[in-house]
């Protein structure tokens, strides 16, 4: 009877792995992303603003200058899903 438990422990180790999620690796830093909501009702919400979904992994943040609304962030840790992992330093990029 052991041994028909150790195999059924064995076979639900097997499936309950294959439903974990695997983490792409993070870059550490020098990732920049775009704010998506920038232009939208809402987008001064602090909801909106520490929201790391709202937020697009891009090569290039361009920015023109100003200080009103965020645009994105520079220099993040990227979360592994393309988005900023905002316990991790960044810097706001602003523009008007």
């Amino acid at each position: 009877m052991k041994k028909y438990f150790g195999i059924f422990a064995v076979m639900l180790a097997i499936a309950a792995s294959a439903f974990t999620v695997n983490h792409k690796n993070t870059k550490l830093v020098g990732s920049s992303f775009s704010y998506n909501l920038y232009g939208q009702p809402g987008q001064d919400n602090a909801s909106n603003l520490n929201n790391p979904a709202n937020y697009t992994l891009v090569s290039t943040l361009t920015c023109p200058g100003g200080a009103a609304h965020r645009c994105g962030v520079d220099n993040a840790t990227d979360d592994g899903f393309g988005h900023p992992d905002f316990t991790k330093s960044y810097s706001i990029r602003v523009r008007n």
